[in-house]
């Protein structure tokens, strides 16, 4: 008994090769491109040239210098914040036993941020602290373990 070719598959066979061996012949010949040839008409023609701009985008994260100032305002374009500045209320070096501990809170959505102490430089930083459009009242006190404490408040205007 010999072997008999169906004509149906033998076509889908060769379609599938064919297919194929355009495939592997475009990969080993053609150079490698990542912009879509979709895109291409859209860079040579962008949008900017017909009047239109494209969104201005603010920055997620900003930074704010704090002073020991009473009251202090800054104006920042982020998202989120990070606060710096020094540790109020303490003349010259600091000895761990000084400082209980030190409290950020951004009134305007009730954020506590966390606040890190570095004790040999006499600073502090915060995590990022999420800000509501428009005013952001945040607190800065620090509390001492002789009693006393100092609070200082910062406005940040959101832009």
């Amino acid at each position: 008994m010999g072997k008999r070719f169906n004509p149906v598959e033998l076509v889908i066979f060769l379609a599938v090769a064919t297919g194929f061996g355009f495939s592997a012949y475009r990969l080993l010949q053609e150079q490698p491109s990542f912009e879509s040839q979709v895109l291409a008409p859209l860079a040579s023609n962008p949008v900017s040239e017909n009047g239109r701009e494209p969104a201005a985008v603010a920055p997620l994260f900003g930074h704010v210098d704090f002073t020991c100032k009473s009251e202090q305002e800054a104006q920042v374009q982020a998202s989120k914040i990070r606060i710096t500045g020094p540790i109020c209320g303490v003349e010259g070096p600091i000895d761990a036993g000084q400082i209980a501990k030190a409290i950020v809170v951004n009134s305007a959505n009730q954020f506590n941020a966390t606040v890190f102490t570095d004790l040999s430089t006499g600073k502090f930083s915060t995590d990022y602290i999420p800000l509501n459009s428009d005013k952001n009242s945040i607190r800065v006190e620090f509390q001492f373990k002789n009693g006393k404490t100092l609070t200082h408040d910062l406005r940040v205007q959101k832009n």
